[in-house]
């Protein structure tokens, strides 16, 4: 299983900011979330953790995710 962790404005949807899911990959564990209710904007440009390192570049949403990780998305702030 993979724990999915949301922070910022993704914890603000009407579920639990902490949840499971079953995802081989990055980009299944998102397509998950926005199954669960969580903003697809939101999602789209959150940015990504995997057991808190920093998942950048353009092929991070085909990293593969295994048992026991950690994926944290952060929406950025914004304000000033």
């Amino acid at each position: 299983m993979i724990t999915v962790r949301l922070f910022g404005l993704l914890s603000q949807y009407d579920g639990p900011r902490q949840f499971s899911v079953e995802a081989k990959t990055v980009r299944e564990a998102l397509k998950m979330a926005a199954g669960l209710g969580v903003d697809k904007e939101l999602l789209r440009g959150a940015a990504i953790f995997i057991n808190n390192q920093p998942l950048t570049g353009a092929r991070r949403l085909g990293r593969a995710l295994y048992d026991g990780d950690e994926l944290a998305l952060l929406t950025s702030a914004g304000g000033g």
